[in-house]
This record gives C-alpha cells, structure tokens and sequence, in this order.
C-alpha cells in the first residue's frame, strides 16, 4: 500500500493504482449456490497482508474459513458447513458434531462442553423443570444481523458489525453483539464481543471460543507455542498424524499468565492467540487426529462452575476478546 506520513496510507496515490483499494483488500456478501451450505450467507474479507477469511452469518457470525498467503489454517470437516445447521439437540445432545466445520466456533451462551441437564428454576417456569443444554450450546447455530462493513484505509482497518441472538419464550433472552477488526498491515484480527441478557431473569451463562487448525498447517511437524502454556509440549512427540483409530484426547488446564497460544506451522509460520486470562481463565487443547477429520482446537473459555461467572442477571453485560494472528 502507498503510505503517508505517520504510516498512513495515502488514500489518492493507492486509489489511482486500484480503483477503491479493492486490488488489496475487500468486504463482499455472497449467498452459497450449491452443496450443503446452500443458501447460506457468507462476508468474503481479503486484506493486503494474505489474509482470506470466510464469515458465515448464519453460523453464529463465526469464521467459518480463514488462509493465509494461499495456504489455508482452519479445519474443514466432513459436515461441509451444512445450511441450516442441523438441530444441535438430536441424538441425545450431539447434533452439534452434523454441523461442526470452520476455523473458529463460539460455544455459548448459555452453555459449552458436553450435554448437560441444569435446574431451569431461575426462570421460574412450572413446566420446564431443567434446562436441557446440547454439545457446546446453541450459538454457533443462530443466524447473525449484519449490522455494518467498512474499510477504513486512513486508519488501516477494516471493521464488521455483527448481532447474534438466543431466546426462548420463557428462557433466556440472550444477545451477542460482535465486532471483527482486520488489520491492513498485518495479518491481524480482533474479536470483540459483548453478551447481553435482555431478559427479566438470571439466565445461565458460558463463553469458548473453539479455535480450529487443519491440514495443511497443522502436520507432524507442527508444534505448539505459549511460553506460560503448560500444555504446550503436548505435539513434541510429533503424534499429529491421521491415525484410522484415534480416539479424541481433550486436556484443559488454567489459561497462561499472559493470555498466549498457539501453533507453529512445519514451516515457521505461526497462529498466535491472545485474550484476557483473567475472562477466560482455563484453555482446552482438543486433538482430533481421527483419519479424515485430522484437527486441533485451541479453545480459551470460561468456567461453568464459577457461581459469579455462569450468571448473567437482567442488564447484566458481559466482554470478550480474542486476537488472532499470523506471521
């Protein structure tokens, strides 16, 4: 990009070479035409540093693909990112695995891990005596309102609003409302998320953000970074490879001081993530090297059994952040 004074792009000498910068970086909605994501919506983000991403609006908001350089990062599973995402609640609780596809998931609002039964009492109705919570919740599942796409050159950054609902009559009234930052500089991008309830009672509360690798970054090569990270020696043994029968191996231990993991390619690239440790205090690593689904998930969250953290009281608001980047 033609910079300025101060590191500023100068907006005219870029513009003449590429009519609206839309040669280095843009924001483009397509509908998917065919396959079993057909008819969902999607926001194409290209940036000048390499960096491609795919979010799927009506998949939680969610970056359903992300690339770098030409390479791709994220998982892609078998599921093919199906529209509608089929019912999270079928199979006893494990319809989420018929829908399960994409770099990153948020696994919420009102619940994230395994199936679970909890006291629906808060909510004071007569008929539902628990609240009955399928694999990691119902957000991922939800359709998102594009709120607002912007590049903005002169500050070096471009910007999506989105807003995710979950509600029942007589549940929660939940809101996610979300903010994407891609860097123009760098192969950079921030999550700023806000949980809401909107509802008149407490309503249960939990936030993961399921971070997923696939081939090609992630191979036997591949090793994990953190340097307060005490999972991070878990890939020295070279053991990410396809193996016909792989049984899932998840860990999670309290987050790092300093709010850092991530992934270093064979090559020396680097997936790196940051958040507040003190919001998302315990970390997962998933590893499912299973042939034909070969992922890994680096997944920051909340606890579920901390009594202030899992409550949202009405008005109450929660803040989430996450920031992904590569070199």
């Amino acid at each position: 990009m033609a910079q300025s004074g101060g590191g500023r792009v100068d907006l005219d000498r870029t513009f003449r070479h590429t009519a609206l910068g839309r040669g280095l970086a843009d924001i483009r909605q397509v509908t998917v035409a065919d396959g079993a994501g057909s008819g969902g919506r999607l926001l194409e983000v290209r940036t000048p540093s390499g960096l491609v991403a795919d979010i799927a609006l009506d998949r939680g908001g969610d970056l359903l693909r992300l690339a770098y350089l030409g390479r791709e990062v994220g998982w892609h599973s078998p599921t093919a990112a199906p529209h509608p995402w089929p019912d999270p609640d079928a199979e006893h609780g494990l319809g989420f695995m018929r829908g399960f596809d994409g770099f990153m998931v948020t696994c919420g609002l009102d619940h994230h891990g395994l199936p679970a039964e909890t006291s629906a009492q808060q909510m004071r109705y007569p008929p539902r005596a628990v609240n009955v919570h399928p694999l990691h919740g119902r957000i991922a599942t939800q359709k998102a309102e594009l709120c607002a796409k912007t590049i903005g050159w002169s500050e070096g950054l471009a910007r999506i609003d989105l807003c995710v609902r979950q509600s029942s009559v007589f549940g929660e009234t939940l809101q996610l409302t979300r903010r994407y930052t891609f860097a123009l500089d760098a192969a950079r991008i921030d999550i700023d998320d806000k949980v809401v309830n909107f509802g008149y009672r407490p309503a249960r509360h939990g936030m993961l953000y399921h971070v997923n690798v696939g081939y090609p970054f992630l191979s036997s090569g591949a090793r994990l970074t953190g340097e307060r990270w005490s999972l991070r020696d878990r890939l020295n043994d070279g053991s990410a490879q396809p193996s016909d029968d792989h049984v899932e191996i998840v860990d999670a231990e309290t987050s790092p001081s300093d709010g850092v993991v991530g992934l270093c390619a064979a090559d020396g690239t680097r997936l790196q993530l940051t958040f507040d440790p003190a919001v998302l205090p315990v970390t997962a690593l998933w590893r499912a090297f299973r042939s034909g689904i070969f992922a890994l998930g680096l997944e920051p969250q909340t606890r579920l059994d901390d009594p202030a953290a899992s409550v949202l009281y009405p008005g109450a608001s929660r803040r989430y952040g996450l920031r992904v980047e590569l070199n």
